[in-house]
């Protein structure tokens, strides 16, 4: 199963200076800035984490934003109004479900008065092992095909071309499934890669639109569904909606 390595590269600029972290200008300062969540599961309910901080200068500030690195987590500050010497706390809440792997997420609070630039960078660290079901980060189900997503959109269609768009799926089941479609339009190709899924892999769904073959009648903008074959499921819970916008020929 894949796994989010793209946290890792924002960790490392989250947690690879932490006295720069401290405090900007000597504005604020937090008792930590780094915590360590432990090990959790994709099962278990969101937690919450607080960073305690202190204006440690001499005149009033003010927060303006609190920016989480990652959907997986929000944040709420309990003050946006600092007084000299006050103290206030940046809540973190961490929702581990469809994130399994290395938690290195965070967030930057930014100042009034140090505007464009991060006055502190808070961090998350820790490990989130995968839940009972391991296809949860797939929420469309169709029979043993589990899906990212069971719309797409594939835009800016002109003559001459052949743009497709791809859906991350995978085989939850424990026979190998060959997907394809029947009723698809002449201007419509199927394919997953690989061409088989074998129990427990991952593949690309992919829908490409050969643009050359779409009826010149077609309106600008239309949509299409596709039903897929090769699935133990009904035809309505085996369908993905496609959307299509073109350029036309100007006359």
């Amino acid at each position: 199963m894949k796994t989010l390595a793209y946290m890792v590269s924002v960790a490392a600029l989250l947690v690879s200076s932490p006295s720069a972290s401290m405090a900007q200008n000597g504005l604020l300062k937090f008792d930590r800035n780094v915590i360590d969540a432990g090990t959790m599961t994709e099962d278990d309910a969101p937690r919450t984490y607080t960073f305690t901080g202190r204006n440690v200068s001499r005149r009033t500030l003010h927060i303006t934003q609190v920016k989480t690195t990652c959907g997986c987590t929000s944040s709420t500050v309990s003050s946006k109004e600092l007084k000299p010497g006050a103290a206030f706390k940046v809540s973190v809440t961490f929702t581990p479900r469809r994130y399994p792997g290395t938690i290195n997420t965070g967030a930057f609070l930014y100042l009034r008065e140090a505007a464009g630039t991060p006055a502190a960078k808070l961090a998350l660290t820790g490990k989130v092992l995968p839940g009972a079901d391991v296809w949860a980060r797939y929420p469309h189900k169709m029979g043993a095909l589990r899906l990212k997503q069971s719309k797409v959109s594939i835009s800016e269609v002109k003559p001459g071309t052949q743009p497709s768009a791809r859906i991350l799926c995978g085989n939850s089941g424990n026979k190998a499934l060959r997907i394809n479609s029947l009723l698809l339009p002449h201007y419509a190709r199927l394919s997953t890669e690989p061409e088989v899924l074998q129990p427990g892999d991952e593949a690309d769904l992919v829908i490409t639109i050969l643009a050359d073959k779409i009826p010149s009648t077609m309106p600008a903008t239309f949509s299409f569904p596709v039903v897929l074959e090769g699935l133990d499921a009904r035809p309505s819970d085996r369908t993905i909606q496609v959307s299509v916008s073109r350029e036309l020929l100007k006359k």
